[in-house]
């Protein structure tokens, strides 16, 4: 028994901490742009990205791996399902060198009635061409990313 838990204690010394570490939501603001990135921090692991000019009324929606079957340098539909309500939204394709993917933006209102259904759930799932995910919303901070990108 002993021999085990040393052995299980010395296993867990080799993983490294970067891979244990899980995607969490980060707030960033500087002088002209607002950032909420749900990823690892510290690396270029990003599920997902909202930002904006700060006081634009605008905010982009960003998936840097949006789906490997979609073409880069277009525009394509993708949609965000929140607690069973759908939101379908047209947004711009970039090939993701980095992972073989291809990224997709779309600009929304800061007042956007999407945001409401965001900020009233616990979690929402994007599917981007044949790829669906699901992010958490726990400590998200989206009221806090909104009061940044609202006209003032």
């Amino acid at each position: 028994m002993r021999r085990t838990i040393i052995s299980l204690l010395a296993l867990a010394t080799l993983v490294s901490p970067a891979a244990a570490q899980e995607r969490e939501w980060l707030l960033d603001a500087a002088d002209e742009d607002a950032f909420l990135v749900f990823g690892v921090p510290e690396t270029d692991d990003v599920g997902v990205s909202l930002w904006c000019k700060i006081g634009s009324g605008k905010v982009k929606l960003f998936f840097p791996d949006g789906s490997p079957s979609l073409a880069p340098d277009t525009k394509a539909d993708f949609k965000i399902s929140i607690d069973g309500k759908e939101h379908v939204f047209n947004g711009t394709t970039t090939a993701n060198d980095m992972t073989g993917a291809t990224s997709i933006e779309s600009e929304l209102a800061a007042a956007d009635g999407f945001f409401a259904d965001l900020l009233k759930a616990d979690r929402f799932t994007a599917t981007i061409g044949n790829h669906s995910t699901t992010f958490p919303l726990i400590e998200a901070g989206l009221e806090n990313l909104l009061r940044l990108c609202r006209v003032k």
